[in-house]
C-alpha cells in the first residue's frame, strides 16, 4: 500500500501532501459508533468521513458482513 495524493484547501490556503485513504466496512447499525470513535481518535481536525450505502450486492456476502459486525 502507498499514501495518495491529496489536494485540499485548508485554512484559506490550497495545500497538497500524502494521505492514507482507508476503507472501513460496517453494518448500517454501527456507522454512529464508527463514525464517533473515528472523530475522537482521528490526528486531524476535520477527518474525511464519508458514508456510502450499499444498494444492491450479492446476499451471501451481505449475511456476512453483518454477521462479522454483529
Amino acid at each position: 500500500m502507498r499514501p495518495i495524493h491529496s489536494v485540499y484547501r485548508w485554512q484559506g490556503e490550497v495545500r497538497t501532501g500524502p494521505e492514507w485513504l482507508l476503507t472501513i466496512k460496517t453494518a448500517e447499525r454501527r456507522y454512529t459508533e464508527l463514525e464517533r470513535h473515528i472523530q475522537a481518535n482521528h490526528p486531524y481536525e476535520t477527518p474525511e468521513i464519508v458514508r456510502l450505502t450499499i444498494a444492491g450486492g450479492s446476499r451471501q456476502y451481505l449475511d456476512w458482513i453483518d454477521e462479522c459486525v454483529g
